[in-house]
């Protein structure tokens, strides 16, 4: 067995959390399920995989049943990871080196989101998350959204791992969507109470809302987030620029979201940004300059948006040209989309 613990926080996962360790357990690691009160099978599930199975008794706190976790993990190297996640690939030679030579490091792992789309799991966007590390030096705070923190104040230095999780979390029915968002604001307002001068925290509390489709009280969220100083290179801040601007359209504020110009040259390398600025100049009747960032877009890597460097750009400007009167055009782009279904019925309807 590797030394290196797998430490999972769960309550009533009895449909997910099977698949979740039976993921895990071929890598040789400890595995350590910590139950928050489960009234369902989670616990029996788990105890088929797991090496410790154990109780915390919930506070309404995740850092604190994740912290709990760490104590009760036999080994100091941990690989954290959710029941609502599978793992797709792991190098596990690749963490033996990251323990011996970057003890001081924090491993990320790439996260496929998944949504289902007309009854197909499709990749939504991907992530990266920090799941590896040691836990003498790091342990989680936030009693939502809790992040790793060094314990000793110092700075976290990150590196990408060769790892890869399918994540299902967001694939809810409307009605355990809701629950489970409410529940998170709820516990995102406390910790902001709390905290109110960390612009994380905002940023999160405005998913929230926007998930729960209130799209201007996200937008005032992320305006309050915004209102910081950041670093426009660290990732949630381009994800909060971002949402912030999709908030702005989908709450019918096109105009306002043209104030977006102002900050083009610091996420001008965002490949999500410049699709956003082609939907803000698409919106606002400005179809040249659309059309300049969606090329612009098409050139660039993937984003964290599934879609933004290919199929997405080609579909709004075939709309860009369907508005123009270029019917032959746009179905020139819609053709571009691959089995896009949006595209795929626009170009239908186009057909004599």
């Amino acid at each position: 067995m590797h030394p290196i613990s797998v430490c999972i926080i769960a309550k009533n996962e009895e449909e997910r959390i099977g698949q979740c360790l039976s993921s895990v357990k071929p890598c040789g690691f400890e595995i350590v399920v910590v139950d928050t009160g489960s009234t369902d099978r989670t616990k029996e599930i788990a105890s088929a995989y797991a090496d410790k199975v154990l109780d915390f008794p919930w506070c309404d706190d995740f850092s604190a049943a994740r912290n709990f976790s760490l104590r009760e993990a036999t080994h100091n190297w941990i690989f954290m990871i959710d029941c609502d996640e599978t793992i797709k690939e792991i190098d596990v030679e690749e963490l033996t080196y990251f323990r011996k030579h970057l003890s001081d490091s924090v491993g990320s792992v790439s996260r496929e989101n998944l949504v289902t789309e007309n009854g197909v799991l499709t990749l939504n966007n991907t992530d990266y998350t920090e799941r590896f590390f040691n836990k003498k030096l790091y342990r989680y705070t936030g009693i939502i959204h809790e992040q790793l923190t060094p314990i000793h104040g110092k700075e976290m230095p990150a590196l990408l791992l060769h790892a890869t999780l399918l994540h299902t979390g967001y694939d809810m029915t409307p009605k355990e969507r809701e629950a489970k968002f409410r529940r998170n604001f709820t516990l995102l307002e406390k910790q902001a109470g709390a905290d109110p001068e960390n612009p994380y925290l905002y940023y999160q509390l405005g998913k929230t809302c926007e998930i729960l489709e209130d799209f201007s009280r996200a937008c005032t969220y992320y305006d309050k987030g915004l209102s910081f100083d950041l670093d426009p290179e660290l990732a949630y801040v381009q994800a909060m620029v971002v949402s912030y601007g999709n908030a702005l359209l989908r709450s019918g504020q096109a105009e306002t979201a043209l104030g977006f110009e102002g900050i083009c040259d610091e996420f001008s390398s965002v490949t999500d940004f410049v699709y956003l600025m082609g939907n803000i100049y698409q919106d606002n009747g400005m179809y040249e300059k659309a059309l300049e960032q969606y090329q612009r877009a098409l050139q660039m890597p993937p984003g964290r948006q599934s879609g933004t460097n290919s199929f997405l750009p080609f579909y709004q400007s075939g709309i860009i040209f369907e508005t123009l009167g270029s019917p032959e055009s746009a179905a020139a782009l819609y053709r571009k989309c691959g089995d896009f279904a949006p595209a795929l019925k626009r170009l239908a309807a186009l057909q004599p």
